[in-house]
């Protein structure tokens, strides 16, 4: 029996713990994002960079972003939630407009100009 999409998405509801978003490039994670009551934090993971990759803007490769604010790198991959198709999009989905890391890993998975895809994974 095929599962909706709606149905998938519920498994990424959560309450606490909160999950992690991955950032995979070609299939392998190398970041990591996650949101909790202090904040955001990310981190980039060892394959980042044995893979020898650019390190994402405004986010040095050696060190650690904990703070009350979404990195910009990740602000401008979420989606205009002011446009009509989207609205129309996170209503039928029911995706909570706050929800940010639930909003880059539903609308703002994968973009053309960007290598990295966002996966959400609980915790």
């Amino acid at each position: 029996m095929r599962k909706t999409l709606q149905e998938l998405l519920l498994k990424y509801r959560y309450h606490t713990p909160p999950p992690t978003l991955k950032i995979l490039y070609s299939g392998t994670e190398v970041a990591e994002l996650k949101h909790t009551a202090e904040g955001y934090h990310f981190r980039y993971l060892p394959a980042f960079k044995e893979l020898g990759l650019e390190s994402l803007p405004r986010l040095p490769l050696d060190q650690e972003y904990s703070g009350p604010v979404l990195p910009l790198y990740f602000r401008e991959r979420l989606p205009d939630i002011r446009r009509a198709d989207v609205r129309r999009i996170v209503a039928q989905l029911k995706i909570p407009t706050d929800d940010k890391l639930l909003l880059l890993a539903t609308l703002g998975k994968h973009t053309i100009t960007d290598p990295f895809e966002f996966q959400l994974a609980a915790a």
